[in-house]
């Protein structure tokens, strides 16, 4: 019997699917095999093989695919049912047929075991085994060992898709997060909302993302990732006024996760009040770096008026003891003067108040 724990590690790390394959092709003691899934009109998908001559699959995807007389028969396949091929190779149609003669017949092809493991419009997915060479075609009993994997396989697919999607998810909150200054927002690739930070909603009032799907706030945000720069908007929320800088981040993702439930993250778009006070978190960056309570007075005395001059006389210090605290601020911060020490209190910024 097949090992189904197997199966379920797959739908854990979707690099394992080539050598699940394998052993399964194995097991039914096949030469070949192909496994796939496809996101119906949206592009995406996986794909996972053993065994095949690569230069066959490339003419198959640019010569054979429309010549292949037995992919029909084996798409009408119900969803679960395991079909060989092998009684579909014997009728004489299919022997005269170009694909027969120039695609199965010089691979030795005796039997191809497939089954749709999943048919619905959004998703389709389905495993293939190959017999070659001089060997009998797949039994009953095979088919039977078939139908046994088969739940397991469509349910490893379904959690694979989906654990790639919450993969990615939690990647673009990561990626995003880096200029994400007030609230943050995630789009799909048509630009529609997918998920709205929690600052969103102190921001604008939107309770649900429906609610922001149907506003000129979401019209901008697509607007804003369609340009791919940052976009100044003003929007009425009730009756507050604001004006807020959308600014759009594209996100990498693995296409993979989008099977299942359809498009990932796109975008993300910071939105940043514009006209809120900001300031900088003095005690998280002297608590982070080490800082003594003497360089921290410095550090917050040089940020807050943008400038060293007259720091020694507005702390009633000493300049020599203002400069020396300086440097040891540059030394545990990593920077090199005052320009740079601004650009690394920049990761600092919270609103104030």
């Amino acid at each position: 019997m097949f090992p189904v724990e197997s199966i379920y590690d797959a739908a854990a790390d979707e690099r394992m699917f080539p050598d699940l394959l394998r052993r399964i092709g194995d097991h039914f003691g096949a030469q070949a095999g192909f496994l796939a899934w496809m996101g119906g009109a949206s592009g995406a998908g996986f794909q996972a093989e053993y065994g095949n001559d690569p230069a066959y699959l490339r003419s198959y995807v640019e010569t054979y695919a429309p010549l292949d007389i037995l992919r029909p028969a084996l798409m009408e396949t119900p969803e679960g049912e395991p079909r060989p091929v092998y009684p579909l190779l014997q009728r004489p149609e299919v022997r005269e047929s170009r694909f027969y003669r120039e695609y199965i017949a010089p691979q030795r092809i005796v039997d191809n075991l497939a089954v749709n493991l999943i048919k619905r419009d959004d998703m389709f997915a389905t495993i293939a085994i190959l017999r070659t060479g001089d060997v009998a075609p797949f039994s009953e009993d095979d088919l039977a060992a078939m139908r046994v994997l088969v739940p397991h396989l469509r349910r490893a697919v379904i959690l694979s898709s989906h654990r790639i999607r919450q993969a990615d998810l939690m990647a673009a909150y990561r990626e995003a997060a880096q200029g994400a200054r007030d609230g943050l927002v995630l789009l799909g690739d048509a630009g529609q909302i997918l998920d709205l930070g929690p600052e969103i909603e102190r921001m604008t009032g939107f309770a649900s993302i429906d609610a922001a799907r149907r506003s000129a706030f979401a019209r901008a945000l697509a607007r804003a990732a369609e340009v791919g720069t940052p976009v100044l908007r003003e929007f009425r929320f009730g009756s507050r006024k604001l004006r807020l800088l959308l600014a759009p981040r594209a996100l990498s993702r693995n296409r993979y996760g989008d099977v299942s439930e359809g498009g990932g993250a796109a975008h993300a778009v910071s939105v940043t009040e514009v006209d809120r006070r900001w300031g900088f978190a003095y005690g998280a960056m002297a608590e982070a770096h080490g800082l003594t309570a003497g360089e921290a007075r410095i550090l917050e005395d040089v940020l807050a008026h943008g400038e060293m001059i007259g720091t020694a006389e507005r702390l009633g210090i000493a300049r020599a003891t203002a400069r020396s605290h300086l440097h040891k601020i540059y030394a545990k911060t990593g920077t090199s003067g005052f320009p740079d020490l601004c650009l690394f209190a920049h990761r600092f910024i919270v609103a104030a108040g």
